[in-house]
């Protein structure tokens, strides 16, 4: 239904756009004739001024004829100046369009730039939506594990009730026949108050799961949230020019372009487009203060793929890493504080490859420099999981 919606929003919006397209053709054309009629209004001026000359070297002729020639001369002003004021108003009217033009120009940037976000809106809501439905399954399933353990008390619960009733109702029998002694009677009653005194413990415990119940639900929620609003934030900053994984913010380089076969030394090209790419990404995620405050680390990790040992790639991996790591302290040297707090660098070698067809290496996919940072939120949902775990232990 969401894509629905979204394929009618955007017809809709294209559909104006040519209609307004349509609009500023046909003032196009207007102002074409308005052109062509003030070129051929100017051409008759012309020759209404050669006319004027040939009527003053005439003046030799009789007077009949110069009144004649006088009278047409008359009627030649007029007529020039009907047309002159023609030709101003032609102008006026050519400048109005040219205004209104302009106009529906920027009318018509300002709809296709409100398509675009509103398209880049809905995409980035679909993506949203299928991350929160990973995390709600997460939340769902600690929450069941949290259930499960609030049925185990419970049933403990009603097997301690069960006891008492029934001591309670020996007790009640054993008063009722006078077969029991008052020592024994008073043991039994120990034992009620014991029995009654654990039930208490085991609300208590009852009480207190679903109070971390709560708790966790809580958590869970404020947690969820943290990641998309980083990546969203980053995404929007970049704008479309640079490409970063929807749901983690990371940022992918192919070795092929940085780093010759074999090596760790960066290609000429390669500085430019990480100076270009990476120096904006970095950028960013360390100086806008509202994105710096939830970043815990940025890792630059180098991978190969599976030619050559293990130990030959972590090497090699590990100095490419290092390399790109070198090019940001070199390129910007401002930021070396913030590089120290939050940069490292790391060789994987070939450890996490890239599967392509039949779950095969794509050995090219492979060999990438990945760009990764880790927010604060995930040591808080590490010591929630911790937390978990110790209930369940």
């Amino acid at each position: 239904m969401l894509k629905q919606d979204k394929n009618e929003s955007q017809n809709f919006w294209i559909s104006y756009a040519d209609l307004m397209a349509g609009l500023l053709f046909v003032f196009i054309l207007v102002v074409g004739a308005i052109v062509v009629k003030t070129l051929l209004m100017q051409s008759d001026l012309q020759t209404i001024r050669l006319n004027l000359e040939k009527e003053k070297s005439a003046l030799e002729m009789s007077e009949s004829e110069l009144f004649q020639k006088k009278k047409k001369l008359r009627e030649l002003v007029k007529k020039l100046q009907a047309s002159r004021e023609e030709n101003m108003r032609l102008s006026m009217q050519i400048s109005m369009l040219k205004t209104q033009t302009d106009d529906l120009k920027d009318e018509i940037s300002i709809l296709n730039l409100d398509v675009e976000k509103k398209a880049s809106k809905l995409t980035l809501s679909e993506k949203e939506m299928l991350l929160l439905k990973e995390l709600l399954l997460e939340s769902e399933e600690e929450a069941n594990m949290l259930r499960y353990k609030i049925d185990i008390i419970n049933k403990e619960l009603d097997g301690t009730k069960a006891e008492i009733s029934q001591l309670q109702t020996f007790v009640k029998n054993a008063d009722a026949r006078h077969e029991l002694d008052s020592s024994f009677i008073k043991i039994r009653d120990e034992e009620i108050a014991q029995l009654e005194k654990a039930l208490l413990l085991k609300s208590r415990d009852y009480q207190r799961v679903v109070e971390d119940l709560n708790i966790t639900k809580i958590k869970i929620k404020n947690l969820t949230g943290i990641k998309i609003s980083v990546v969203q934030r980053l995404k929007k900053k970049l704008g479309n020019s640079i490409a970063i994984d929807p749901k983690t913010g990371s940022l992918r380089f192919s070795s092929n372009i940085l780093f010759p076969q074999g090596k760790a030394e960066l290609k000429p090209s390669a500085k430019k487009e990480l100076s270009r790419i990476l120096g904006k990404y970095i950028d960013v995620l360390l100086n806008d203060s509202k994105m710096r405050r939830y970043i815990d680390i940025i890792t630059i990790e180098g991978h190969t793929n599976s030619d050559g040992t293990y130990l030959y790639n972590l090497d090699l991996s590990q100095q490419r890493a290092l390399t790109v790591m070198r090019f940001l302290y070199k390129q910007y040297p401002k930021n070396r504080k913030l590089f120290k707090r939050y940069l490292s660098a790391s060789g994987r070698s070939f450890s996490e490859p890239i599967l392509g067809k039949h779950n095969k290496e794509d050995k090219d996919a492979s060999r990438r420099i990945e760009i990764k940072f880790r927010i604060k939120s995930e040591d808080a949902v590490k010591e929630l999981m911790n937390y978990l775990n110790k209930k369940e232990s």
